[in-house]
């Protein structure tokens, strides 16, 4: 059973960083995720053209991959390997779309497009991620296992 769109909203404000970033859910289904991260001048990484900083752009690849296989496996996950091609300058609100590329047991794979606010392609990632056997909601009895 996968999580709804409002479910893993509320799984994705329970990251600090993420909800700093803003990250919103804003479209989910059974092979994809659309995430929205708006503009803050704290992300900039030169602000006189307001182009956003690329480690920005890495972690929102990141983090709506791993969001995505969490919606569906409802397990916490992990970052195995992170693989990002900057295609041109980010600016404005970024939408990141990722869709499953290989879902196993083991190691699962994510493809993630990212958009500018002017709609052009400025980023793609592949996030090769494993899942824990850690189920969203137990992180804290788990914790004291580990």
């Amino acid at each position: 059973m996968a999580l709804s769109l409002a479910e893993l909203q509320q799984v994705m404000e329970t990251c600090e960083f993420d909800r700093w970033l803003g990250l919103v859910a804003e479209h989910l289904d059974d092979e994809s995720l659309v995430t929205r991260m708006p503009l803050r001048t704290e992300i900039l990484g030169t602000p006189k053209v307001d182009r956003l900083h690329g480690g920005v752009i890495a972690a929102l690849i990141d983090a709506t991959a791993c969001y995505l296989l969490i919606s569906q496996l409802i397990k916490r996950v992990s970052t195995v390997s992170l693989v990002v091609d900057y295609l041109r300058p980010s600016h404005g609100e970024m939408i990141a779309r990722a869709r499953i590329v290989k879902l196993g047991q083991r190691i699962c794979v994510v493809a993630v497009e990212v958009t500018g606010a002017n709609g052009k392609l400025a980023a793609t990632g592949r996030v090769t991620i494993a899942p824990s056997n850690v189920t969203v909601g137990e992180e804290h009895s788990a914790a004291r296992i580990l």
